[in-house]
């Protein structure tokens, strides 16, 4: 992993958007988004932008207090306006690297597909995947973005309906749907496998601590906040170091904690250590 450049400010190490987050009664969901800062943060982007629904913005804020806020304006019916994916589009299209996804509930379709044409480099987790599972249009636009622009973080569960929606069997692997969606795939378990069409790899990294909500929407954000300061990368590459960092501070946790109990703050916390640590060469322990 590259040093760090000593002169660099925000700017040197790119910003990210965070576009999620739920708000439509009686489903609230708040974490996910904030959790994808934390991580995109802590793995030493310059900027994170956390884009949620208005009436949740401050709560997420509250939990990720170091990233910059934009409110997602909703209509009547709690599904974001034609004027703030326009928005939303605007801030993408400028942003180093986009998440979109965590958090983000059922209605999640106009959002993702405003992100698929606008974001340059683009990580889709959560209710993202969920939207281009049951919308044979978002496949569609999916397969037509510039080849190594895109990353897909499955758990086993959503990998399976993206399978469904390409046409796939459900026990479709990584290196299957990472050609039939022309983007690189991390499918997320304890032996996770990371392919992008030509090369695949699997890795058991990370202690059963990582079984626990957000944990994957930390991971979203070290892979965003990587990409965002790398210029010129192999995406293929970047993600399985953001899936080492991400399963090594596990074990780092673990090791002083137990197998139970982690928070998804308390694994981002622990993240720029780990990072240090590949930056000087230090020995790696896959558990």
């Amino acid at each position: 992993m590259a040093a760090r450049d000593p002169a660099g400010h925000k700017g040197t190490f790119g910003r990210v958007l965070i576009v999620g987050g739920c708000s439509q009664p009686p489903l609230v969901m708040v974490g996910g988004p904030a959790f994808a800062a934390l991580g995109a943060l802590r793995s030493g982007c310059g900027l994170a932008e956390l884009a949620m629904p208005a009436p949740l913005l401050v709560a997420g804020l509250t939990i990720a207090p170091s990233a910059v806020g934009h409110s997602i304006e909703l209509d009547a019916h709690g599904v974001p306006t034609s004027r703030a994916l326009t928005a939303l589009a605007d801030r993408a299209a400028t942003a180093e690297s986009v998440v979109c996804g965590p958090g983000l509930g059922a209605h999640a379709g106009g959002v993702v597909q405003s992100m698929i044409a606008s974001a340059t480099r683009l990580v889709l987790d959560a209710d993202a995947l969920n939207a281009i599972a049951s919308g044979p249009e978002l496949v569609t636009a999916l397969r037509a973005r510039a080849a190594g622009s895109t990353v897909l973080t499955p758990h086993v569960g959503e990998a399976r309906r993206l399978a469904r929606a390409c046409g796939l069997t459900e026990s479709a692997t990584a290196a299957e749907l990472a050609r039939a969606l022309r983007a690189t795939v991390i499918l997320k378990s304890h032996e996770s496998s990371i392919a992008d069409g030509v090369h695949a790899w699997s890795v058991r990294a990370g202690s059963s601590a990582l079984a626990t909500a957000g944990s994957g929407d930390v991971l979203a954000g070290i892979i965003a906040g990587l990409w965002a300061q790398e210029r010129e990368c192999v995406v293929f590459e970047l993600a399985r170091q953001a899936v080492c960092v991400h399963g090594l501070a596990s074990v780092q946790w673990s090791a002083a904690h137990g197998h139970a109990g982690l928070l998804a703050h308390d694994l981002a916390s622990l993240i720029p250590a780990e990072l240090e640590r590949w930056r000087l060469g230090g020995a790696l322990t896959m558990r």
